[in-house]
């Protein structure tokens, strides 16, 4: 009579691989943390928004003949918008009281939005018709700095703009 050999993995050499499977994927998961690098991609987005933001507002402003009154069209100043309640609009009725739709060199195709954009990660819009400020905050630990390196007033929230000490 011919013994049959026995193949496959014991219960014990299994549960051994897939300890170290679990241990590997612990320690990559500790190593890459996906969590900092969403918070990351966030914040590029955000800092990148803001400028390109702050860049077709200082156009608008300098293409303007009626000066620094472009920076709240149709309301009174001081005027004030935040991106999680106002609208994307580029006529001024946006939560960016600035009005670019006469603008030819300006591709803005609608306002920025925060990428999270709840009640409190959300862009917000401050201007006394002459200068404007615009906050932002930023949430990952590689750019948490800049919040208090920005030369505003604010050190909970990335400002810039053409006076960081507007809003209040």
């Amino acid at each position: 009579m011919r013994q049959r050999s026995a193949q496959g993995f014991t219960l014990v050499e299994l549960l051994v691989v897939i300890a170290i499977i679990a241990i590997l994927a612990a320690v990559v998961v500790l190593i890459i943390n996906p969590l900092e690098l969403t918070r990351r991609s966030r914040d590029a987005s955000r800092l990148s928004d803001l400028n390109n933001l702050q860049k077709a507002i200082n156009i608008v402003v300098q293409d303007s003949s009626t000066g620094g009154s472009i920076l709240c069209t149709g309301v009174s100043s001081p005027c004030t918008g935040r991106s999680d309640t106002g609208t994307r609009a580029l006529d001024g009725s946006g939560w960016v009281k600035t009005n670019f739709t006469g603008q030819s060199t300006i591709s803005i195709p609608t306002l920025p939005v925060d990428p999270s954009n709840n009640s409190t990660l959300h862009y917000t819009y401050y201007s006394d018709s002459t200068d404007y400020e615009i906050n932002a905050v930023l949430e990952s630990a590689q750019q948490i700095s800049k919040m208090t390196t920005d030369g505003g007033n604010n050190n909970t929230a990335f400002e810039t703009g053409t006076k960081l000490t507007l809003m209040p």
